[in-house]
């Protein structure tokens, strides 16, 4: 099982400025979003202590349209994060279908062909 937005919590970081910095990071006035996980105990200090910037916790699946996820994907993206799922939670085994399709395909085009 792969790493979702349904399974990762999101902090949504919006600033008062149209950009802003802090704690190494970069914030919009649209929000940006970040993996609770990805986000150090000192940075989220920092962030929390900064008057030009608001907090939200929410699950990631739920984050509203507009708010950059481009740093949230790259989390998601990364094998690491991956890699750290698969172990928490065992593979679903799953049927293969590759010789049904294969032989669909074959009817279909058998069909087709007798028609031509």
């Amino acid at each position: 099982m792969s790493v979702t937005k349904a399974t990762i919590l999101a902090l949504v970081i919006t600033a008062s400025v149209p950009s802003f910095r802090r704690a190494g990071l970069g914030f919009t006035d649209a929000g940006t979003a970040f993996a609770k996980d990805e986000i150090s105990e000192e940075q989220l200090k920092a962030i929390h202590a900064e008057k030009k910037l608001s907090v939200r916790e929410m699950p990631a699946d739920a984050i509203p349209e507009g708010v950059d996820t481009a740093p949230l994907d790259r989390y998601l993206a990364h094998p690491a994060t991956k890699a750290a799922q698969e172990k928490a939670t065992p593979a679903k085994k799953t049927e293969s279908t590759t010789a049904k399709a294969g032989t669909k395909a074959s009817k279909d085009t058998g069909a087709e062909n007798a028609g031509a």
